[in-house]
């Protein structure tokens, strides 16, 4: 890197800390938890799940008198041998001053690290869903494009809002769903699936996960590996952040469903049901003891997120969601052209191989 280069990076990223210590960590995941843009995307031990592919991860910080003002996290991965760096969710910030900070700092670590690629997804939108930022195109630099140039790894495309701050008690928002033969099957679900618990055991979490699993081998998507996530799904219970809520029949899992927490409001990432018939409704009753515990934390929404087969989608507007998409979410900029090039048309190739490779991989990681 030219000399004047690196000052130029040096002196960017000198205005933000690159967190090391545990305890510094520990109030980012705070700062996390508790800021309105706050998303379970960037905690830690989320991020820390990329791990288990080889990517490696970093949490900076932008301070005023040693008080967290915002950050980001990112991942850095390398994939067919290119290094990229990716901002999941974020930046987030008290201030748009603070969200340019973090922003140049970022670029001028990719540059650093020599990746060929940086990407960030700033959750900017629609204020009347509260989790987001008003749009504000002047905070994106002028040389970034929208677009997700990156899959390998997820960024968030907006929200799927429940609003919860006009309603006093479940059964008032019950009553707002808008389709009647929808709350009979709500209510028959309540009825139906009276043994719910929280997984919380190394055991109970595994078996849980599994049905998960087993509902996405079913339906043809895929989730992250049990070896992937575990760790991280029980670092996060034992930290109260995830609730992973379990009914049961006659000693017998009926169903599961992860729920994250983190700016104020719990967003649904995953679940899996028995089929049986006639039907229980375990993914209604699921949906609502989430719906339950947001109440019970005064919290003003809830996220049951974006996405699915048109099926789940439809089962999802049928809370009355809103849905709000980051409005042109996600940018990146190309630092390293040729590199970037020969990555996409390598990786067009390279598709229908992917999934041999990476078990390849996971098998060679193994055996070191």
């Amino acid at each position: 890197m030219p000399r004047i280069v690196k000052r130029y990076v040096e002196d960017i990223c000198s205005m933000i800390q690159f967190l090391t210590a545990a305890t510094e960590i520990d109030a980012w995941d705070d700062f996390v938890e508790n800021h309105p843009q706050g998303s379970h995307l960037i905690y830690s031990d989320w991020l820390q799940s990329y791990h288990a592919y080889g990517f490696r991860t970093e949490i900076a910080v932008s301070k005023a008198d040693d008080v967290i003002q915002g950050g980001f996290g990112a991942v850095i991965a390398t994939v067919l041998g290119f290094r990229f760096y990716i901002i999941p969710y974020g930046p987030i910030g008290t201030s748009p001053d603070v969200l340019r900070e973090c922003l140049h700092a970022a670029e001028a670590r990719a540059t650093a690290v020599g990746a060929c690629m940086i990407q960030f997804t700033i959750p900017m939108g629609d204020p009347r869903c509260r989790p987001m930022f008003p749009l504000q195109d002047q905070l994106i630099p002028n040389d970034f494009r929208s677009g997700n140039a990156f899959k390998y790894v997820y960024s968030s495309p907006g929200f799927n809002w429940i609003d919860l701050a006009q309603h006093q008690t479940i059964e008032s928002l019950i009553e707002s769903f808008p389709s009647a033969s929808f709350r009979r099957d709500v209510r028959s679900g309540m009825r139906k699936n009276e043994q719910f618990s929280f997984a919380v055991t190394p055991e109970e979490v595994a078996v849980a996960y599994a049905l998960c699993q087993e509902n996405a081998d079913e339906n043809g998507y895929q989730i992250r590996s049990w070896d992937a996530i575990g760790t991280v799904l029980l670092s996060l219970i034992r930290k109260d952040r995830l609730k992973l809520i379990t009914t049961s029949s006659a000693g017998q899992l009926k169903g599961a469903g992860l729920f994250l927490k983190a700016g104020g409001y719990y967003t649904f990432v995953m679940g899996g049901t028995k089929k049986e018939k006639p039907t229980r409704h375990t993914g209604h009753f699921l949906q609502i003891k989430a719906l339950e515990m947001a109440f019970h934390q005064g919290m003003d929404g809830y996220n049951i997120s974006l996405g699915g087969s048109e099926g789940v989608r439809a089962f999802k507007g049928s809370f009355g969601t809103v849905a709000y998409p980051f409005e042109r979410g996600t940018y990146h900029k190309v630092l390293r052209p040729v590199q970037f090039k020969i990555f996409r048309f390598a990786d067009v190739r390279m598709k229908p191989y992917k999934s041999s490779i990476a078990k390849v991989l996971k098998w060679f990681r193994g055996r070191k």
